[in-house]
């Protein structure tokens, strides 16, 4: 099992950081254009396989821990990782998906309002709750970053219902719909970087709640930056005075 985990480890880090540079092109190219379509599709296709990778990790290295006799009760915050690992996987998968259905219905997003896109988003609120049960009952060392991040989840599955079952007027909802999934995806992509790249590569050793910056940097960064750039957006097609 241990072989199996390099491999996927490698592939995971390789492809990881080939999605985290093919994320800023599209961010800094003009939108619409050959080559932001390209490296779009080049991050959803390095997003899809990381993120299924990360998936198999985590049921081996559960397994792996249940087999040498470690249970939630022995070692709360290896089994809280795990948990947030998986929950960050799922719900970046659920996003980026999103993302691009988007755009494939981007005139009539009413279409997308079929049962599996509803589930997922639903699932990525389980999953946020999830997250914070395991928080309060287990209390583990790390609970402060899994209430800290488990809002994600939720706004994500209540951002993706509303806008399948109540469509915006405007003509360019999906423009800014597809802004924030995207950037949704690459804040995932990058506290995965942050979190086991930067970290572990230069070995930097974090201790106390110096140690959680990793984990909520790209969001703290990622969300106010999403919601600015949307509106530099609405502002430039006129839809914001």
């Amino acid at each position: 099992m241990d072989i199996t985990l390099r491999i996927l480890l490698l592939s995971h880090v390789t492809l990881g950081f080939i999605g985290l540079v093919a994320f800023w092109v599209p961010i800094l190219t003009r939108k619409g254009s050959p080559v932001h379509r390209r490296f779009g599709k080049l991050y959803q296709i390095c997003a899809y396989i990381v993120l299924a990778s990360a998936s198999v990790a985590v049921i081996l290295r559960t397994i792996q821990y249940l087999a040498d006799g470690h249970t939630p009760a022995t070692r709360p915050a290896a089994f809280g990782a795990l948990l947030f690992l998986a929950y960050l996987a799922l719900v970046t998968f659920v996003v980026v998906r999103h993302g691009i259905l988007v755009l494939r219905y981007k005139k009539k997003p009413e279409a997308m309002a079929i049962p599996l896109n509803i589930w997922l988003a639903r699932l990525a609120m389980a999953a946020s709750l999830t997250v914070i049960t395991y928080a309060l009952v287990m209390s583990p060392p790390n609970k402060v970053v899994l209430f800290a991040l488990s809002p994600i989840g939720l706004l994500t599955g209540l951002g993706m219902i509303r806008y399948v079952s109540n469509p915006p007027q405007s003509s360019r909802a999906w423009l800014y719909e597809h802004l924030g999934s995207m950037i949704g995806g690459g804040i995932a992509f990058h506290t995965a970087f942050t979190v086991f790249g930067v970290t572990r590569i230069f070995d930097i050793g974090l201790d106390g709640w110096i140690a959680v910056i990793p984990w909520i940097a790209p969001a703290a960064i990622g969300l106010p930056a999403s919601v600015i750039w949307t509106r530099h957006y609405r502002r430039k097609y006129g839809e914001l005075a």
